[in-house]
């Protein structure tokens, strides 16, 4: 059966780890100097690693090959990548969030390790946690018993108890660059004997916004329509409307050239994006405009990666503060009344005009 990119070429080591040097770091020293902790909290936005990377502890922790480690050639390290390796376990905290499942957890905690040198409890989504089983879980996140080692990963750190936090050495993932994508994505592309231009590979990393999941994602789908990709054939197998495109329709906007911007629109409906979407999305992007005008770290407050964050701050430039914010009403208004009405497009177009007109007379951008 085939198997997806993401999960064909996760890394097995801490060297082909991308875009987390500063993790990769502080991991290797305290595996070499054997100042390994109880208790981790992997933080960061998703695809950017913290699942693997936790994987990639529980492997060093048991691997028994020679050299660094993990190793990833070693039986502890193949049962681990292939799930078989009955001393590390995985919780899905969205699933199993409940004082009962904790309570359970508790008492398989105090059994030694079966297989290898150390038990490894890698609970993700950890914010999922409710109230009554964050509680439970203290006293043993806490003083877990020898040769047990609790690993917390979430995207939304700041919904967990600070008792918890308190009790974590904490790891912040950063978004992976395009850069630093695009030369790995070539290389696998190489590997499964796809040819794919160097664009389109820059469109797919910049779509995938600093996760690497969902930028493999995006390559596997374009691939498979077809050995040689170009970024006509992304732009359609994906029916983006990503940040080229709200970059694309605001200038447009704001230049007055109001039948180019309606084209625009015309053009993202028909590769099917849903009109209403488009209008939050694009809602979202003069918010982001607002943002690096005040902002002097942006990427602290910006869901996006920094190169992203480097073209809105070039487009907000030329755009003053005022029209921003009559932008963001008019198309907030035209989203109000989409709601309820039978033809949205139309309303959504008629907020288009009247941003387009709006800038040109008031005279300034």
């Amino acid at each position: 059966m085939y198997q997806a990119l993401y999960r064909s070429f996760r890394p097995e080591t801490f060297d082909t780890l991308l875009g987390q040097e500063h993790i990769e770091k502080i991991l290797k020293n305290q595996l070499a100097s054997g100042t390994t902790g109880h208790a981790y909290l992997f933080c960061g936005t998703r695809g950017t690693g913290k699942t693997t990377t936790a994987r990639l502890l529980a492997k060093a922790l048991n691997c028994t090959g020679e050299g660094e480690k993990p190793c990833g050639r070693c039986p502890s390290c193949k049962a681990i990548a292939d799930g078989s390796f009955v001393d590390v376990m995985e919780i899905d905290a969205a699933s199993n969030r409940g004082v009962d499942d904790i309570r359970e957890l508790r008492e398989t905690v105090n059994f030694p390790p079966i297989q290898g040198k150390c038990k490894v409890y890698i609970i993700d989504e950890a914010h999922m946690l409710t109230k009554e089983a964050a509680n439970a879980f203290l006293k043993t996140l806490e003083e877990p018993p020898e040769n047990v080692v609790f690993i917390l990963a979430t995207t939304e750190p700041e919904k967990l108890p600070a008792t918890i936090l308190s009790r974590c050495l904490r790891l912040d993932f950063r978004r992976v660059s395009e850069e630093t994508m695009i030369r790995r994505f070539s290389e696998i592309c190489r590997e499964i004997g796809a040819q794919i231009d160097p664009d389109a590979l820059g469109l797919i990393a910049g779509q995938a916004d600093g996760s690497v999941r969902d930028g493999l994602s995006l390559l596997d789908r374009c691939v498979s329509a077809g050995n040689h990709v170009t970024r006509e054939d992304v732009l359609t197998l994906l029916g983006m409307a990503g940040i080229e495109t709200y970059l694309r329709i605001t200038d447009e906007v704001l230049a007055g050239r109001t039948g180019e911007a309606l084209t625009t629109l015309a053009e993202v409906l028909a590769e099917g994006k849903e009109v209403n979407q488009f209008a939050r999305d694009w809602m979202e992007h003069f918010r982001d405009l607002m943002i690096v005008k005040f902002t002097a770290k942006p990427e602290n407050v910006l869901n996006l990666s920094l190169e992203n964050i480097e073209r809105i701050k070039k487009q907000a430039q030329s755009v003053s503060i005022e029209t921003i914010r009559r932008c963001i009403v008019l198309l907030s208004s035209a989203l109000a009344d989409a709601k309820w009405s039978p033809k949205p497009r139309l309303l959504i177009e008629l907020a288009l005009v009247q941003m387009s007109r709006s800038v040109q007379e008031s005279g300034a951008r």
